[in-house]
């Protein structure tokens, strides 16, 4: 058994190279990794919600490269019917990154800006930096490493501050392991090392991994060493606004919009989008309510304010009736499960429609909410300027029927 002292990562990598060196008299059956390794997937497979440091440290001596990556990250896995099957948070002390099944948008502390990416494909997540090495990754890697019988493991016993921990190595031949977890062939202008070894630390007492590390073969003072610490498997969950970027709008500037949102006086065209009214799908059109004042506002699923506006938006809709005043819920990018979510949690008296993400590009929404008002002609009369405002919005329908 090799004893590690518990040091920073960089020492502790550099002794785990040490006990490699142990292999050819300590190491087991590759049967035996595999019960440890399956033991550790079903705890990862458990996990609805996980929140842990991860200190993920890399070393390149050739390009004098040495970089430590910190940041406290969240797992949610229950909310998983999206891309990813998860939804997760990551802060440190440079920004804070968010998929929230929906978006993926990441804040930078220093230049106090927002990047959104919506309805990211798959490939967008490989070089989010929380996801590499993570949790997640190995989630997806060791169902590939318990049933390819070409990966050959051994495993030995070592400890760490008095913990102990199985210490498991592979190696894989012309392939490598993706950021999340997937194994990937090497190009044929690579001219490294086809070898690619791996060693993963796993705790004996709650079999969860504690350390994940990639050498090279032929570079012996390089690594790769994500560290998993502070795990806790049952965290507080982040706030519900703080999935939402629309709930930094204030602190941190987003991307401008291609278009500048239709100007008060403009006359708006007729357009038709499907109506969902908890029975069937249907289409409504602006034109429907030509003589009527207008209300139409602007959501998605992933803007807290929208959300919290739905019972205000009852309550207009119930207060000036349908006779001269109509509000219509228009949804810019959600799908038809979205919006039955919606409408049977807060059985609206309004219409709501969706499919709306063109319509919303052309009239340069630029957030969500957004609310125009249309007057009885089909003149934009009132655009809003800081989301949903329920006294601006009670002045100009009062003044305008």
């Amino acid at each position: 058994m090799a004893m590690l002292a518990k040091k920073n990562t960089l020492t502790a990598v550099l002794l785990l190279l040490i006990v490699n060196s142990i292999y050819s008299q300590a190491g087991e059956q590759t049967e035996n990794a595999d019960k440890v390794l399956k033991t550790t997937l079903e705890k990862l497979l458990s996990l609805k919600q996980v929140r842990y440091q991860h200190v993920r440290e890399s070393k390149y001596t050739d390009e004098n490269y040495h970089n430590v990556y910190s940041p406290e990250v969240y797992f949610d896995f229950t909310e998983n019917k999206n891309l990813l099957d998860y939804q997760f948070q990551s802060s440190d002390s440079n920004g804070f990154v968010c998929y929230n099944g929906a978006h993926l948008f990441t804040l930078s502390r220093k230049n106090k800006t927002m990047s959104i990416t919506k309805k990211p494909e798959r490939n967008a997540f490989e070089n989010i930096s929380p996801l590499y090495n993570s949790l997640v990754t190995l989630r997806t890697l060791i169902p590939t490493l318990l049933t390819d019988k070409s990966i050959s493991k051994t495993i030995a016993d070592t400890s760490i501050a008095n913990e102990g921990y199985y210490f498991i190595k592979f190696e894989l031949f012309d392939k490598y392991i993706g950021n999340l977890g997937s194994l990937k062939t090497f190009t044929k202008e690579y001219i490294g090392s086809r070898r690619k070894p791996y060693l993963l630390l796993i705790n004996k007492k709650t079999f969860l991994p504690y350390q994940f590390i990639t050498l090279f073969k032929d570079r012996a003072n390089d690594f790769i060493a994500a560290t998993f610490s502070t795990i806790d498997t049952h965290p507080e969950k982040p706030g519900e606004l703080s999935w939402y970027y629309s709930s930094y709008a204030n602190e941190y500037s987003s991307p401008k919009p291609s278009k500048q949102l239709i100007a008060e006086g403009s006359i708006l065209g007729n357009w038709s989008l499907p109506f969902y009214n908890g029975l069937k799908t249907d289409s409504l059109s602006l034109y429907d309510y030509k003589g009527k004042l207008v209300m139409l506002d602007f959501w998605i699923k992933s803007c807290g304010p929208c959300i919290a506006s739905f019972p205000k938006l009852n309550e207009l809709q119930k207060e000036f009736g349908t006779d001269k005043f109509q509000l219509l819920s228009i949804n810019a990018e959600d799908n038809e499960d979205d919006i039955k979510f919606f409408y049977e949690k807060h059985k609206p008296g309004y219409k709501m429609v969706f499919g709306a993400e063109q319509l919303a590009a052309n009239y340069g929404v630029p957030s969500y909410p957004t609310v125009i008002i249309v007057d009885k002609t089909g003149k934009v009369i009132y655009t809003s300027k800081d989301g949903f405002n329920r006294e601006e919005i009670d002045k100009v329908i009062k003044a305008n029927l």
